[in-house]
């Protein structure tokens, strides 16, 4: 426990796809959470405000599933338990790395017996994932997996609890950027990012940028012995297509709109846990009905999103997609990072006192994507703004 703190919850940051975070030597001088050097970080300035963060680095291109296991392992210690159940419906490996416990007394009364998860883009899904874990465990491990072999998180009744879930451009509900690649166009790009990461998971790369694919025989992990590290291609390829021979479990699809119904359908809310949807919007209507880039988006968000712009599938209507859906931040549209489309929600415009229970709409900013870590923004104006939202989570009581 840090008793240096201030501010007595601790927070965790969730980072999104392709994301990093304190385990990778490539946050060492380059920051997620700032996108840039010592002068943006955001991690290092809210400690000297004597915050309490962690920014676990988790599977940058896996399911959320599988970042919630290792999540748990970060924060409580130990080996990494996929579960039994799921590690054999979806063909990789049980257990994962060890970890030392960065909070390991989580649960227990006093500045740790409760936590705050900010999430980024897929983070978004991944907090949803974990906070259902946290809230049910997993009646599926509990009734496959022998009661000594179970993790502790699987179980019901947990003391480790949650204070709050914050997303930022969280992938809720889906985009429909995933979409528009399609089933076979998604398959192509998972091959591809996990082709490239076999290529050159043995080297030292991933000491600076680690895929985390052990559990398919993608990658290794660091540290490991030459020998060791290398992976047999057929292996790797083995490894690659069981991957993508599911929906679930596989981050590509976990994106598109019908699988993150899937996935949102078994999430319940908490009743004692806050939820807010920090929104995101940089597209307008062109008088035809499209929405098109505004003039100050990034520009490679303004190809994603003028397709999400103009991507208007008759597949996804049973999903609650309709025109609602076309403004984006140019990665996720709106509707996509606001609240599950089954939750309870509210507009959390000009609210003073909030509920737990309820997913709060948080006005839609004037940002793009990658705003919320940093790109594009004036780092006192960044800092400023993360440091207002971990202070009124504080107050949550």
């Amino acid at each position: 426990m840090n008793t240096n703190c201030l501010h007595r919850r601790p927070a965790v940051f969730i980072h999104g796809l392709f994301g990093w975070g304190e385990g990778d030597g490539l946050e060492k001088n380059y920051h997620y959470w700032g996108f840039g050097g010592r002068e943006r970080d955001l991690l290092g300035y809210l400690r000297r405000c004597r915050f309490e963060v962690f920014a676990p680095s988790l599977g940058p291109v896996t399911g959320a599933w599988d970042r919630s296991c290792e999540l748990w392992a970060y924060l409580k210690g130990g080996r990494v338990d996929y579960g039994k159940v799921h590690s054999e419906t979806f063909g990789h490996a049980r257990f994962g790395r060890a970890y030392p416990g960065v909070l390991k007394d989580w649960g227990t009364p006093g500045a740790h017996e409760k936590i705050d998860l900010i999430a980024h883009s897929f983070g978004g899904m991944n907090a949803l994932v974990f906070s259902e874990l946290i809230l049910h465990g997993s009646r599926e491990e509990r009734e496959g997996t022998p009661e000594d072999e179970l993790s502790d998180l699987f179980r019901e009744n947990k003391k480790e609890k949650i204070r709050s879930v914050t997303t930022v451009s969280g992938v809720i509900n889906g985009t429909t950027f995933a979409d528009s690649l399609g089933e076979k166009g998604m398959k192509t790009v998972v091959s591809a990012v996990f082709g490239v990461s076999a290529l050159i998971g043995w080297s030292p790369l991933m000491k600076l940028y680690d895929m985390y694919l052990d559990p398919w025989d993608v990658t290794s992990a660091p540290g490991k012995p030459l020998r060791d590290r290398l992976i047999p291609p057929t292996k790797a390829l083995r490894g690659i297509r069981e991957y993508n021979a599911h929906r679930l479990d596989n981050v590509g699809f976990e994106m598109q709109l019908a699988t993150a119904h899937e996935i949102n359908s078994h999430i319940d809310t908490d009743p004692e846990v806050y939820y807010f949807a920090r929104r995101a919007c940089r597209t307008h209507d062109d008088g035809k009905g499209r929405q098109v880039p505004n003039r100050d988006m990034r520009k490679i968000l303004k190809v994603w999103s003028t397709i999400i712009g103009r991507y208007r599938p008759e597949r996804l209507k049973e999903y609650g997609f309709d025109d609602s859906w076309l403004p984006s931040d140019g990665i996720v549209n709106v509707r996509g990072h606001s609240s599950p489309v089954s939750a309870p929600a509210a507009d959390g415009t000009g609210v003073s006192e909030f509920r737990p229970g309820v997913w709060y709409n948080m006005p839609v900013e004037d940002k793009h994507h990658m705003s919320w870590v940093g790109i594009g923004e004036d780092p006192k104006a960044f800092f400023g703004y993360y440091r207002e939202m971990l202070e009124a989570l504080q107050k949550l009581e």
